[in-house]
């Protein structure tokens, strides 16, 4: 099994600040037996900080949370696993559960569910 970790004491708080959907909790536990290393590097926000931001981050429950890319050295090929295995929302197949992208902030994993998001395959072995 892979192992969780979180990039700041920060983090570690704002992961504990509000309650995870459980389909988000599904994702992180898959995510954990499928990867080795998994750095968790956002994941709740208060809207006074990150007025900008989306607002998926901002939930209660919480339904999005960012994972380090630099660990791996092909992260286009984990979005695409990951995206492989869960469909955000069937009714809309543009969405996506990762989403490899840089904010300014450097390249990273967003990680969204919607109450909808299904688990398409049942394959569960560990990719190193």
């Amino acid at each position: 099994m892979g192992t969780l970790q979180y990039k700041t004491h920060k983090v570690l708080i704002a992961m504990f600040t509000r309650a995870w959907h459980p389909k988000l909790l599904e994702v992180l536990v898959w995510l954990t037996v499928r990867y080795s290393t998994n750095t968790i590097t956002s994941a709740y926000r208060d809207h006074k900080i990150h007025s900008k931001d989306s607002g998926i981050h901002m939930t209660n429950p919480l339904r999005a949370f960012d994972k380090r890319s630099k660990e791996y050295p092909d992260p286009e090929a984990i979005a695409a696993d990951i995206n492989a295995v869960w469909q955000y929302d069937p009714n809309r197949p543009h969405l996506q559960v990762c989403v490899y992208h840089d904010t300014g902030q450097g390249a990273h994993f967003h990680l969204q569910i919607h109450p909808n998001t299904v688990y398409k395959n049942q394959n569960m072995e560990v990719v190193k």
